[in-house]
Order: C-alpha cells, then structure tokens, then sequence
C-alpha cells in the first residue's frame, strides 16, 4: 500500500461542503461544469450519507443462503483501498473497478463526491481526477487526456451509454482496453445491464472476469435503517430550542412516519432525497410505481401554479405531464440524457404547449435542469424511464403506430415500472430485444378483464435459441422427440406463471354458459382446471382475448419447451438428479392421487410454476411422428402431415401430471390425444404476444 493520505474519507463530509461553497476560478468553473452533467454538486454534498459496498448483489434472490452476502463495507473505505493500492501497471484489470447497483443507489453520487473530494483539495498532492459520463465520445475524450498514469478517471452510467446497447460486453473491452493505463479507473453500471461475467479464476470473492481482463467489483448495499435516520436528521436538524428542550424535530418525525410506509423502498438514496414530495403525497403503501408518480404529480403541481403567473394561457397538468412524457420519449428513442434547445423548437411546432418548459423551475426540488447551453435533463434518467412508461400505461403515446416501426427501447427499471400497470397490450410496441433473460425471467403482469378483475399471472420469456427434444444418448426417451433440433424463439412473449385455475376458467364458464368440468371431488379454488379438452381450452382464449383485448392462446410447443427448460438442456428444468424432482413437481411419487394447488412447488429457472406435473398441458400443435421437417422459428406444426388415425387427428399434450411417473415429466416428452377428449389430468397453460415465427 502506498504511503499516502486518504483520496476519500467520511470525515471530509462536513467541511467539503463548506468548501464547495467557497469555490471560484477555475475550481468554480470545473464544479459548474460537474453541475450541468451530472446534478447540483452543492445539494448532494449538504446531504450525503456514506453508502456501504458488498461483494455479492443485494437484489440475488439466494442472498439469504450466503453468508458473504451480508458482509457490508463504508463504500469511502473500499474506494480508498483501491486508490491507494500498490498495483504493478500490468494492464490486466486490477486497476479498474465496477461499481454495480440498481436505479436510485447513488452511483453517479458516489462517483460525484470522490471528484469534488478532489477539487476541494483533500486528495494527495499530484494526483488528477477525472469525471466523465460514458457516451459516444467517450473514447477519444479518455485517449486525448494528459499524465494518465496520475490520474483517476470516474466512468460513470455504462447503462446510458448508447454505445453499449445490444453489444454491452464488446463495449466494456473497449473502455478497459483504452483506459489500461490510466493510475485507477471507476466504471458505474446497473446491476441488471452489466454482462454476465466469469468468476475469478482463483475464487476470490469481488473478481470478475471480462475478456482478459480480471476487474474488482463492488455492489452498493441499500441503506439500513441508521443511514436512513442519519440522512433524515441530516435534511431535517432539531433547531436550537429543540436541542435545549431535548426535543425531536415534528417534521423529522412525520418523514419517518412516511419513510416506514414505503417499506423497502426507503432505502434507496434517490427516493430519499424527494422525501418531501413524499410526505405531501401522505402515507400509502407504496411501490415504486405509485413513489414516482406522486413525485412528478406533487412537482407539476408547482409548475402548474408558477406557470399561471408567468402565461396568459398556462398549460394545465394534464398537459404538463403528456409535455414532460413527450420530452422523454424523444430523448429515450434517441437514447440521450439531454434535450437540446433546437429539439425544444422541433418539439413544439408539433406540440405548441412543449413552449412551457422555458418557464419551468430549473432548481430546487424540480425534476428538471438545464445545463449552460441550455439543454434540459430530468435530475435523475429513472425519472424520464418512468414519464415514458406512464405516458404508455395512458396511451398517450404508440410506439411502433408511428408509420416508421419503431418502438421504444425498454431498460430493466421501465421493465420495473411496466410489471405493475400491465405489459400485454404494450408488448407488440417495445423493444425489449436488448434485455438480459435473466432480467426478463420471473417479470410477472395481469391484464384487466372488461369487469375490473384481474386475468391470469403471466411472466415475460425472452427471444434466444435452444436445442428442442432429446438426445440420442438421454435415458427414456423416445423416436418422436427425435431429431434434436436447434429452434430461434424470435420474438419476446409471455407465458402463463401456472396452468389455468379452476377460479380462472369457472368465471369464462359462468360468462359464457359454457359447462364446467368436474373436479373429482378434491377441491376447485386455486387448483389446475382438469377435465378440459383442446377446443375447451381454445374457447377459453378467445374469450379472454375479447375481455382484454389482447391476444392469448395456446403456445406452440416449441415455446412450451423453450420455457420450460428455461436455459437448461437436462431432462428436467432442475437437472438430470430425480431424487430432485418433488421439489419441483406433482407426479405419482407425491400426489396421492390428484391435483394440488398451482405454485407450491418451486418454479423453474424462469420462474414459472408446474411446467413439470400436476396436469397435461395442451398447446396448439398438431402430432408428428418425429421431428424431421419441424419449423426451426418456434411456430406451431400444423400442417398436413400430422399423425391421424381412425379418429382423427391428434393435438399434444406437454409436462406430465398428477397420475405419472418422472420420465413422462420430462422436458422434451410428447403425449398426442385427440382435441375433443376430456380427462382428469388433463389441463393447459396461456400463452400471449406475438406468436415466434410470426
């Protein structure tokens, strides 16, 4: 470790701010300029808390299991450890770490304070720092910079940076290649944008490996409950005659109120520092949906009123929030954080009331600034991820209706935002082709029937290729899931979480006078409709697709197979191990005899439920003696040549059920029956969305 003082430490948090303050030349101009980029550098520092950093990603949903996971570190102290480390120049890596988080963690925060920890003169004599937002230009703006090997660049918002979508890992080899040299570099990314890396090849935790560079890697921990107090007495300090009266702060105490109400979501930095909108929205059990639409509504509510000041004919909010909705749209489809004043003049030769934004409040508490060019950012990009997808959720906007074909780009938080106003009738009009599956996988949506009531679970399936049938060589198999064959599923859908419940198919009978099935005495409820033939289950869709008014149907079976394996090629989406399967699955071993309630066992890598027993379930296609002439797009089979015999054609059955054995659960095993026949086991699953192939 080189002998120097600290480049970062939580005890310069009080007098920076008060240096920042004093600031003029040059150092001035450089904290004006941080400004225009990346927020008020003065309003984050009276504020800042210092987060904690871990090795393992808080959001894993194994976290529980690992005990590493909640080994927690001050964020100041791992960054000054990394900056004052001894490191050989070897230019494979260790000298340039990722710092990981969801949305609203306080990356671009962090990155912040290190750089104004250097212009406030804290930082060792002799080193530079530099700030950058990632972008186009990035890489001529990073080789064009003097003294790189003193110097410690800030890379901040990878997730932003147009030039990494669709080729994120290919980007990343880029900026590590054209920074190798510089003394330490710092890159910030979401979590769920950054690439799937190898581990560290020695099993060092916080290692990752990106082409052939190893990288330290740290994931901002949300705040705990005594950062969250820290930062609320922080924003509001008892006064003079509540110390002498050893009184608390009311207001603090009203914001804790609120803060306990928005349950987890408290904890993340960004929604605290809008804790007063929050608390003039009042207490609700909030998402992060209904936070974000309080916070625009309650600062429209404020523009509405200044406006009416300053214009003869002031917008009202209604148009204000379709204005701001239309301003990041043309900044999403473009994939910028800035609107130029020449986009302003565009913008409102279409739209006249756009006008407004050149009245609008630039400080403060807004959630728009303007930068000295005058270009207008939202204060934070999940402020202008959330005015696209409110804007969508109303139908104030439609992306791919626009006579060019094209759609808007969706981000994992959009992603975040859409699962909770409902993603079916918008799925033909996003582009979601750049999400990770894992992203995709176990994002789940209702769409609403005509009544009000909710329709069934359904969970996204990413596009990608997989290897449909069994191997030559995999035990049980049989002739007609031979050959092997690769199949592109092309297009995003949505598959249903369970198999149709009982509750789920009584209330289309009951609409539609159709007649319900039995249900053998064991219960109806929450448990898989049975007893159900292919035309029931083809009625089924046509009545909630005239409910919803989108499409549902059956899934073709190359679908049905790509969803259950999920990524895997074992027999089982769990493995090749059948000791394993009754955690996974209701088959003769452990049903006693009859169907259980959908979701009790484990789902599958994609979070789905039953794919293997508790019922048969139906999709479109018809039955072929084997696989050779298959379509390779994940269209449904159904042409002339299918398997018929004396009573007539056959459809097919997938997943096994209640009644049977392990290998006829199988990921790759086909059952045929005839559509008009009904049987106890006998049931089936939702498929929505563009069909693949199609």
């Amino acid at each position: 470790m080189v002998d120097l003082v600290s480049f970062a430490a939580e005890k310069w948090l009080g007098p920076l701010y008060k240096k920042l303050r004093s600031l003029s030349g040059a150092r001035a101009q450089e904290l004006a300029r941080i400004g225009d980029t990346f927020g008020d550098p003065k309003l984050l520092a009276r504020y800042y808390i210092q987060p904690s950093c871990q090795h393992h990603n808080p959001a894993d949903r194994h976290e529980d299991q690992e005990p590493m996971a909640q080994v927690r570190q001050p964020a100041f102290e791992v960054i000054d450890a990394f900056l004052k480390g001894d490191y050989p120049p070897l230019g494979d890596g260790r000298t340039q770490m990722f710092i990981l988080s969801d949305a609203g963690m306080g990356k671009t925060s962090l990155l912040m304070m290190i750089r104004l920890m250097h212009l406030t003169a804290f930082w060792p004599q002799g080193y530079e720092c530099r700030l950058l937002k990632l972008g186009p230009e990035t890489l001529e703006q990073v080789r064009a910079l003097p003294d790189q090997a003193r110097t410690v660049l800030l890379l901040d918002a990878l997730d932003e940076d147009p030039s990494a979508w669709a080729r994120i890992e290919g980007r990343l080899i880029e900026l590590l290649d054209a920074t190798r040299h510089y003394r330490r570099v710092i890159l910030s990314c979401r979590t769920q944008f950054f690439p799937e890396t190898a581990a560290d090849a020695f099993g060092r935790p916080g290692r990752v490996q990106v082409g052939g560079y190893t990288c330290p890697m740290v994931f901002l921990s949300l705040f705990d409950d005594d950062q969250v107090d820290a930062y609320l007495r922080r924003r509001f300090p008892n006064t003079l005659g509540q110390r002498l009266l050893a009184r608390d702060n009311p207001v603090r105490e009203r914001a804790w109120a609120v803060v306990r109400s928005m349950q987890s979501l408290r904890f993340r930095p960004l929604l605290l520092a809008h804790i007063q909108d929050i608390m003039e929205a009042g207490e609700h059990p909030w998402d992060s949906y209904a936070l974000y639409e309080a916070l625009v509504d309650r600062w429209l509510d404020r523009e509405e009123v200044k406006l009416r000041r300053q214009m003869d004919r002031a917008p009202d909010k209604e148009t204000l929030w379709r204005v701001c909705a239309a301003v990041a749209r043309r900044m999403q489809e473009g994939g910028k954080r800035l609107f130029t004043t020449e986009e302003l003049g565009t913008l409102v030769a279409g739209f006249p009331a756009v006008a407004a934004l050149q009245h609008f409040n630039v400080g403060g508490r807004s959630l728009m600034n303007r930068n000295a060019d005058g270009a207008y950012r939202f204060s934070h990009y999940s402020i202008q991820e959330f005015l696209v997808v409110h804007a969508l959720a109303g139908n104030q906007m439609r992306p791919g209706r626009r006579g060019d074909g094209s759609r808007v780009r969706v981000t994992p938080e959009m992603l975040g935002f859409l699962s909770g106003v409902g993603l079916g009738p918008l799925l033909n009009q996003l582009d979601l082709s750049g999400l990770k599956p894992e992203v995709l996988a176990g994002v789940g949506f209702r769409d609403r029937l005509r009544d009000g009531s909710q329709g069934p679970m359904m969970n996204l399936v990413p596009v990608g290729t997989f290897w449909m049938g069994s191997a030559d060589s995999e035990p049980g198999a049989y002739p007609n899931e031979k050959p092997r064959h690769e199949v592109r599923i092309g297009s995003v859908f949505a598959m249903g979480r369970f198999p149709v419940t009982f509750d789920e198919y009584d209330r289309f009978c009951v609409a539609t006078r159709h007649s319900k099935p039995g249900d053998e005495g064991w219960g109806r409820g929450e448990r898989p409709v049975i007893a159900v033939t292919w035309d029931d289950a083809i009625a089924y869709c046509k009545w909630l697709s005239q409910e919803t008014g989108q499409r549902y149907r059956l899934p073709s079976e190359a679908e049905w197979e790509y969803t259950c394996r999920a990524g895997t090629e074992t027999r089982w989406s769990c493995g090749d191990d059948e000791s394993q399967l009754p955690e996974y699955a209701w088959f003769e071993n452990n049903s006693k005899k009859k169907t259980w309630p959908v979701g009790q066992k484990r789902p599958n890598p994609w979070g789905l439920h039953d794919l293997h027993g508790n019922v048969w379930e139906w999709v479109q296609d018809h039955l072929h003696d084997n696989y050779r002439g298959a379509p390779d797009d994940g269209r449904a089979w159904n042409d002339g040549r299918a398997w018929k015999d004396a009573s007539g054609e056959r459809r097919v059955l997938r997943g096994g059920s209640w009644i049977r054995e392990a290998r006829a659960l199988r990921s790759a095993y086909r059952l045929l029956s005839v559509p008009d026949y009904r049987r106890q086991d006998f049931g089936f699953r939702l498929a929505l969305g563009p069909e693949s192939g199609k």
